[in-house]
């Protein structure tokens, strides 16, 4: 049966199996204080974050996005691979181009992954300011057979064998029905300044502003200033001899801010020092027992730090990690940095009650924490108390892990089933080093990339243009390809979250000292206690390691399928910011071919004023009349037409 349904700003029609699902962004600015404290920010339908989108494996996605702010932007769909639809990445001068004030764009895309992504602005710094959201691609029945659950289940046995203990079929039945129905837990940093006042500041000082005031869960929080005695177990002689009210290393701390010309004193003082405490509501994720398993969808939707999670008197089996099934861990704690994505069955085990879900920031600059509610049984007063920890509290106030509890370790992660495996060789070896250049600038390949590049025409639109960029941020191989990067980071370097747009990588390799050979084949003969290509992670988000006084390095492989350009790059915001990326073209020897001329058209006008304004440091006199048409494009016009004629 053919129907329509309609909701605010949501749109789904069934086509047979397939299904057409559409929803409307409005971006607007306003005034928010989600942990107790008023700022500007950006909202999406009134909210931030946005709403979470929801789709089924093999949906086709259409998000119509109105922009009525009077600042730029984009959105980009992160982990979403983008099949057949690159130029709706969503990437300011790589994949389209701005959506300046008052005009509408239209993102299409194939959900061809399932479990849990995002979405962010992908202009300056500006996803910080709450243009952000999440997605949830329920799984098709095929996927869903394959994952990991009964091994799970059969891990609960006492003897391994399913044999003994809860019943094997019962359990994995409920572990399935709690994958399709995940509750979604967003992450992230919050601070009562906007991002361009953040990067003003960065700039007049040459200091990081590397303190933020509070841990927001699924939008929710509070600032929580702890006795300052809190911070003593964390004091570091000669490295961070002293933090502020607030948790944070003192802006002149020269190990942490190393480059000269610094001025903190002209850092105001309620972003590192002034603390004061909030009553906001957490956020309370209310749980059955009856339906004996949760699955929780964590997702760090941040700008700055990696976040630990941690759930008092409860055990997590993490068994996905960026949307891919993964060899399970039964852990206590798991971190979370920027851009990356965990899935974890809690069983739902424990006396009726509410219990602690602490998040911390796993980070030396700073130590904060902050809190929501798993609720057996929620009340009003859920949302209004943070619940006494019990015994069973595996995480400090500081993101550590306690003695006697289990972290994930990622560096063991192995994609589920056994039989996932990485190419054995490579064709091209892409070698790169991560390195600060000053206090403003950061780069992944000697040089760095740029804001002002989003002004640029798309390389998708006009790949000929990479000629006249510095090949360290372009670099390029044909399609099909086996690709090995290897990611150096130099000494005084802490870990970078990596994200990778486009197919997912395989992490290879990880090792320590000078990067001496010319590819991984060679550094394998001669180190293959570095590398594991029988058992490794498949993921869109990597982490390097710190680098403190030596370099140290980190291997992936992918192969592309199809003709992009690929942006790769650090999601700590002020990192991207600074130039940390490049742009992959991949097969971009020849223009794509097949790109929609809605897209080729796309704002051409709007973009010339806008690139003339920017060089003025204005905005366009009159954004509303380089508005772009707001209609579907074709397919989504036959679709709505076909559903219609049915009803």
């Amino acid at each position: 049966m053919r129907f329509l349904s309609l909701a605010p700003a949501f749109l789904w029609v069934s086509l047979g199996a397939a299904k057409v699902v559409q929803y409307t962004f409005e971006l607007t600015t306003g005034t928010v204080a989600p942990d107790g404290v008023e700022r500007k920010a950006i909202m999406i339908n009134g909210q931030t974050p946005g709403p979470t989108i929801y789709a089924d494996q093999g949906d086709e996605v259409s998000v119509t996005i109105v922009n009525k702010m009077d600042i730029q932007s984009t959105i980009h769909w992160h982990g979403i691979q983008m099949k057949g639809s690159i130029w709706s990445d969503g990437v300011p001068g790589v994949t389209q181009r701005q959506i300046d004030p008052g005009v509408t764009f239209i993102a299409n895309w194939t959900a061809n992954e399932h479990g849990i992504y995002w979405y962010h602005s992908h202009s300056r710094a500006i996803y910080g300011d709450g243009l952000r959201g999440t997605i949830y691609i329920r799984p098709s029945e095929e996927e869903l057979d394959n994952g990991p659950f009964k091994v799970i289940a059969q891990s609960l046995q006492p003897d391994g064998s399913g044999s003994v203990g809860p019943d094997v079929d019962t359990e994995v039945k409920a572990m399935k029905d709690a994958h399709m129905s995940a509750t979604v837990v967003s992450l992230h940093d919050w601070s009562h300044w906007d991002s361009e006042t953040g990067l003003k500041l960065w700039n007049q000082t040459n200091t990081e502003l590397l303190c933020i005031d509070s841990i927001l869960i699924n939008g929710k929080g509070r600032v929580v200033c702890p006795p300052i005695e809190t911070f003593t177990p964390y004091i570091i002689p000669g490295l961070l001899p002293e933090y502020t009210a607030k948790g944070c290393g003192l802006p002149n701390n020269t190990v942490i801010q190393p480059f000269p010309g610094a001025k903190p004193d002209l850092i105001p003082r309620d972003i590192f020092f002034n603390c004061k405490n909030t009553t906001a509501p957490l956020e309370v994720i209310s749980v059955d027992a009856k339906k004996k398993w949760v699955s929780l969808a964590l997702v760090n939707i941040g700008t700055l730090w990696d976040l630990k999670v941690s759930i008092d008197s409860h055990k997590m089996w993490v068994y996905a990690a960026d949307g891919q099934y993964h060899e399970p861990q039964f852990v206590d704690v798991v971190n979370v940095p920027p851009g990356e994505r965990y899935q974890a069955l809690v069983a739902l085990d424990q006396p009726s009650g509410d219990y602690q879900i602490r998040v911390a920031a796993n980070v030396i600059p700073q130590k904060i924490s902050g809190f929501a509610v798993l609720s057996y049984a929620p009340s009003e007063a859920s949302s209004k108390n943070i619940p006494p920890a019990t015994a069973k509290l595996g995480l400090g106030y500081g993101g550590d892990t306690l003695p006697g509890f289990k972290e994930l370790n990622e560096t063991t992660l192995a994609a589920y089933p056994s039989t996932l495996k990485p190419p054995k060789d490579a064709d091209v070896t892409l070698t790169m080093t991560v390195q600060r250049l000053s206090s403003l600038t950061w780069s992944m390949n000697k040089d760095p990339f740029l804001p002002f590049m989003e002004l640029d025409e798309p390389l998708i639109f006009d790949p000929e243009s990479a000629k006249n960029i510095d090949p360290n941020i372009v670099p390029s191989y044909p399609v099909g390809s086996v690709v090995d990067a290897v990611i150096i980071t130099v000494p005084g370097n802490p870990a970078h979250p990596m994200h990778k747009h486009g197919v997912k990588s395989w992490i290879i390799g990880r090792g320590s000292g000078n990067w001496t050979w010319n590819s991984v084949a060679e550094a394998q003969q001669a180190h293959p206690e570095f590398f594991n290509l029988d058992r490794a992670a498949l993921r869109d988000g990597f982490r390097t390691p710190d680098s403190i006084t030596e370099p140290n390095w980190l291997v992936i492989r992918y192969q592309p399928t199809e003709q992009a350009v690929t942006f790769f790059h650090c999601h700590i915001n002020i990192h991207l910011v600074g130039g940390m990326a490049l742009a992959l073209l991949e097969g971009m020897d020849k223009p794509l071919p097949n790109i929609p001329q809605y897209y080729l058209d796309f704002d051409k006008q709007a973009k010339h004023t806008q690139t003339q304004a920017a060089e003025k440091n204005v905005l366009p006199s009159d954004p509303s009349s380089n508005a772009a048409s707001s209609n579907p494009i074709p397919w989504i016009q036959t679709a709505l037409a076909a559903a219609l004629s049915a009803v």
